[in-house]
C-alpha cells in the first residue's frame, strides 16, 4: 500500500482536483484507492458521490476511540474508489489533538495500520497550510508527497518552502518520506508565461519537475459538479490524457 500526500501551502493550486483525478485514473486501471480528506474545507468529500456513508468519522477514531479507521470508510459511485470524509467533521479532532501533551504529531501515523490492506494506494488531500497540525501529521505518516503548482508568481515562489518542510520532517520524524515531484496545473499553452514555465521548470528542478503538466480544460470544472473523477466523466478530454500521463510518471518514479 502506497501512501501519498497531495500538498502545497498555497491555495488554488489544484490539490483536491489532482488527488481525485489521480485516484480515479488508478481505479480505472484496476487499482483500489482510498482518498482521505484531511482538509477542513472538505472539498474532496463534496466533489465525489458517496453511496454508503457510515456514521463514524475520524473524530470518533481520534477523540472517543469508539471506532476504527475502517469504520469511517465511505464507498463512492466509482467502484474501487473509497473516501474518508473531511470538512467540518474534522474540527473536534483538530481541537482535541491541539490539546494533547504528547504524540499529537504522530496521531495519524499510529492510525495507518487500521486501514485495510486491500487498498493499493491511499491519497491524502491536504489543506493549504504547512502549519496545520493535520498537515504535519500527514507528512509524518506518508511515504510520498506530490506538489501541484499553478503558473503564477506566488505559487512558483512557494514550492521551495514546501521542499524545506519535507526535508525537516525527513530529518526529525519520517526518514522514509520522499517528494515524488512537482507538476503544473491549469496550464494555458497559448500564454507566454505558461510556455516559458513548461520549458524552464524541468531545467530549474531536473530531479523533481514532472514532464507532464495538466492543461486547462472546462471539463476539469464540470467533473466535480457531476461528482466524478475526470477520467469517468470525460474520458477523452485533454486533461484526462494529462492525468493519465502524470499517473504513468508517478508510478515510474515510485518504482525507481
Amino acid at each position: 500500500m502506497k501512501t501519498i500526500a497531495v500538498m502545497n501551502q498555497k491555495g488554488g493550486t489544484g490539490k483536491t482536483t489532482s488527488a481525485i483525478n489521480l485516484a480515479g485514473e488508478l481505479v480505472r486501471r484496476g487499482k483500489r484507492v482510498l482518498l482521505i480528506d484531511m482538509d477542513t474545507q472538505g472539498n474532496a468529500t463534496s466533489n465525489l458521490q458517496l453511496t454508503e456513508v457510515p456514521a463514524a468519522t475520524l473524530t470518533d477514531v481520534i477523540v472517543s476511540k469508539n471506532a476504527t479507521v475502517a469504520d469511517t470508510i465511505c464507498h463512492t459511485s466509482i467502484e474501487g474508489l473509497d473516501l474518508i470524509r473531511g470538512g467540518s467533521l474534522l474540527a473536534p479532532a483538530l481541537a482535541f489533538m491541539q490539546e494533547m501533551t504528547f504524540g499529537r504529531d504522530t496521531t495519524l501515523r499510529r492510525l495507518l495500520p487500521q486501514i485495510p490492506d486491500t487498498y493499493d494506494f491511499v491519497f491524502f488531500d491536504c489543506s493549504p497550510s504547512l502549519e496545520s497540525l493535520f498537515n504535519i501529521n500527514v507528512l509524518v505518516a506518508v511515504q510520498y508527497v506530490l506538489i501541484p503548482i499553478k503558473v503564477d508568481k506566488n505559487s512558483i515562489e512557494g514550492y521551495d518552502v514546501m521542499l524545506e518542510t519535507v526535508q525537516s520532517v525527513r530529518e526529525i520524524a519520517n526518514p522514509d518520506i520522499r517528494v515524488l515531484g512537482i507538476f503544473m496545473t491549469a496550464v494555458e499553452t497559448g500564454a507566454g508565461l505558461d510556455r516559458e514555465m513548461i520549458e524552464n521548470l524541468p531545467r530549474m528542478l531536473p530531479e523533481l519537475a514532472f514532464r507532464t503538466y495538466i492543461r486547462k480544460n472546462i471539463d476539469v470544472k464540470k467533473a466535480p459538479i457531476a461528482m466524478q473523477p475526470l477520467c469517468f466523466f470525460s474520458p477523452r478530454c485533454t486533461a484526462t490524457e494529462d492525468y493519465a500521463a502524470l499517473t504513468d510518471e508517478m508510478l515510474q518514479r515510485m518504482e525507481g
